[in-house]
């Protein structure tokens, strides 16, 4: 199956993000033979809505939203599936989630953000979704042509018991959209997804928003700044490709016979001992 994994620089205008989104995804395909087209596209956090001010309210979109509903019309013309992660209100409440749109289904949220990125890095200014966001509490996955996938978002990156549950649950691939802050990325992004994809013995996916990303209210601008380096490693821990800069796609093949090799060549879940 071919992934193809979009790198953003999202704002906190919707409807440039989502034209953003639909341009990329279809100059994509254009370019694409019949044979070797990309089946899903993975999106990185904040894809439709990215909020610049800190504590300013939140745009959380509902799953029968416009927005949605233009990129599930993407999805059934083109016959792709299309992952996305942004702020959606579901039962009165906000989340940082994951939605996945499949040809000719109803949109759904298939995974809402564990871990909530509440931080103080020194010489910057606090961060704290919790203040916006409710907790998710349930490990989750989907499957295409049967290939497994496990859900995770960002800041769940730090948190290893989230993924060995996902390799008890021995999934596929992993995928981390994420948005992670420049400081932080340098010190730890590549690391912490090697690290995930050795332990689980599986794909890991990353897609991450990139640059500085702008807004202007009441004549003032301001900004923040994402890491980019859009990354996928495979189950060895290698990494395949990564996108440093710049807003683009990268194109990656799974292979479940590398899946299989690996988890063959070591069998870790034959070795566990602890629950």
């Amino acid at each position: 199956m071919k992934i193809t994994l979009l790198q953003l620089n999202s704002s906190d205008n919707i409807s440039k993000n989502l034209e953003q989104i639909l341009t990329l995804i279809e100059e994509h395909l254009a370019k694409q033979i019949v044979n070797k087209r990309t089946r899903l596209f993975v999106l990185p956090e904040n894809s439709l809505y990215f909020r610049i001010i800190e504590g300013e309210a939140l745009q959380a979109l509902k799953i029968d939203s416009p927005e949605i509903q233009r990129l599930q019309t993407l999805c059934n013309t083109q016959d792709v599936d299309v992952h996305f992660t942004t702020a959606m209100e579901d039962n009165g409440r906000v989340w940082n989630a994951s939605v996945l749109l499949s040809p000719n289904e109803a949109p759904k949220i298939i995974y809402k953000k564990i871990h909530l990125f509440d931080i103080q890095l020194e010489g910057q200014k606090p961060i704290r979704e919790s203040d916006f966001f409710t907790h998710g509490d349930e490990v989750t996955g989907f499957e295409i042509e049967g290939i497994r996938f496990g859900s995770s978002i960002c800041y769940d990156l730090r948190f290893s018991e989230l993924y060995q549950q996902l390799a008890r649950n021995k999934v596929d691939v992993i995928l981390v959209p994420a948005a992670f802050l420049v400081k932080t990325g340098q010190a730890h992004w590549e690391t912490l997804l090697r690290a995930r994809a050795i332990e689980s013995q599986a794909y890991v996916l990353a897609p991450g928003q990139v640059g500085e990303h702008k807004t202007t209210q009441a004549g003032k601008t301001a900004s923040r700044f994402t890491y980019g380096h859009t990354m996928t490693v495979d189950p060895w821990g290698t990494v395949v490709e990564c996108k440093a800069e710049g807003v683009g796609c990268l194109d990656i093949e799974i292979s479940l016979d590398l899946v299989r090799s690996v988890r063959r060549q070591i069998p870790m879940s034959d070795h566990r001992r602890l629950k």
